[in-house]
């Protein structure tokens, strides 16, 4: 299959993916995470010393796992292993992200997210899925995962 026929699939299968997650996030997902912070994050929070802490604070940043583990399934030449890894390490890494977000509210005096934890949060799933898929990313970059700089048509000229 053509280079560009191959990345149309992929860009298909993520949206494919990414609606399906959505659609579960919307009807079941958002709650059932929301009841297991309620019961997981304020021993978490007394634990650092922050036991006043709001729960669910900024639920609605809470969705960025959705192209994070939209792109882990979809990335093509991820083996199992490192997309099984890359999904257990990203989502807790998320979850622990989530747990900090809340923290924010604090300093926030309208309850309106601050910008930079509202830009981390935005970016974050994508620089998880880059850590995560380097191996299957690096070999897109101009070089290939070798580091080599030059193509294959320059090397023939």
């Amino acid at each position: 299959m053509k280079p560009f026929g191959r990345a149309a699939l992929v860009v298909l299968a993520f949206a494919v993916v990414t609606i399906a997650l959505t659609w579960i996030w919307g009807e079941w997902g958002r709650v059932a995470y929301g009841n297991f912070l309620k019961q997981v994050a304020p021993p978490i929070y007394d634990l650092i010393g922050f036991g006043d802490a709001r729960v669910g604070a900024y639920r609605q940043r809470y969705i960025n796992f959705v192209p994070f583990v939209g792109l882990i399934l979809v990335t093509p030449g991820l083996g199992w292993r490192r997309r099984a890894l890359g999904l257990a390490c990203g989502l807790f890494a998320l979850f622990v992200w989530h747990l900090a977000l809340n923290l924010t509210e604090a300093w926030s005096p309208k309850r309106h997210l601050p910008f930079v934890p509202s830009l981390v949060s935005d970016a974050l799933p994508f620089v998880l899925w880059v850590v995560a898929a380097w191996p299957a990313v690096a070999g897109w970059l101009p070089g290939g995962a070798s580091g080599e700089t030059t193509s294959s048509a320059d090397r023939e000229s």
